[in-house]
């Protein structure tokens, strides 16, 4: 029987309590204790074996050094700082790492990368759907630790981004794309365990690939 893990569960103030319930039912579902940090917290002296970064806002371009956009209407600087501070103490101590949506883009950025500001500026030959159900096909690129977890290379899932990852950063490979190539999951090659997902595995627990997700980010964290 592995060992109790504590996974710190990052998200805003204010418009993230949806998806921590649902993270934090997965994750107990696999026998770790989760909590959740948010810039109000006391994260100074915060022990934890594993980091989930949520979605939600948009990451402010001034984050990163980038470009405004029109379609970014809504940003969270304090939540940006606090989880790239938390990014790092996990990449120093080599602890798992999996990164939902915004936490994807911030898993790129904090490695090097660059984003898209808004995919719909780009010549999209199939559409591309905004729905919390699995209507979107993604496809697993062979030989990455995202196939490892699932063993296929097509998954149907859910889609609620305007934002994509555009240059990967250093030590970044793609493990998912989309029918319009665009970027779906990405992983650190040399990282023990650092997973980025552009879906929300979270709002779908009653399929088995977000289940399997979860349960090997939780396995991962045992390890620590």
């Amino acid at each position: 029987m592995g060992r109790n893990v504590r996974i710190a569960v990052t998200g805003g103030t204010k418009g993230s309590r949806i998806a921590w319930l649902f993270a934090r039912f997965l994750l107990r579902s696999h026998g770790a204790e989760a909590f959740f940090l948010h810039p109000g917290s006391d994260a100074s002296d915060v022990a934890y074996d594993a980091l989930l970064i949520t979605g939600g806002s948009d990451i402010d371009p001034a984050t990163y050094g980038g470009v405004s956009h029109p379609a970014i209407d809504r940003t969270d600087p304090a939540r940006d700082a606090m989880e790239l501070r938390l990014l790092a103490q996990a990449h120093e101590r080599e602890l798992p790492v999996m990164g939902i949506c915004r936490g994807m883009q911030l898993i790129n950025l904090y490695f090097g990368g660059t984003l898209h500001p808004h995919i719909h500026d780009l010549p999209l030959e199939n559409g591309h759907p905004h729905t919390p159900l699995p209507l979107k096909t993604v496809i697993v690129e062979g030989e990455t630790k995202l196939h490892d977890i699932v063993h296929q290379h097509r998954l149907r899932v859910n889609a609620l981004h305007h934002q994509a990852v555009e240059k990967t950063g250093e030590g970044i490979r793609v493990a998912a794309h989309d029918r319009n190539s665009i970027i779906q999951a990405i992983e650190h090659i040399e990282f023990p365990f650092a997973l980025g997902l552009q879906w929300h595995p979270e709002f779908m627990p009653y399929t088995w690939h977000s289940r399997r997700l979860f349960g090997a980010f939780v396995k991962a964290a045992k390890k620590y």
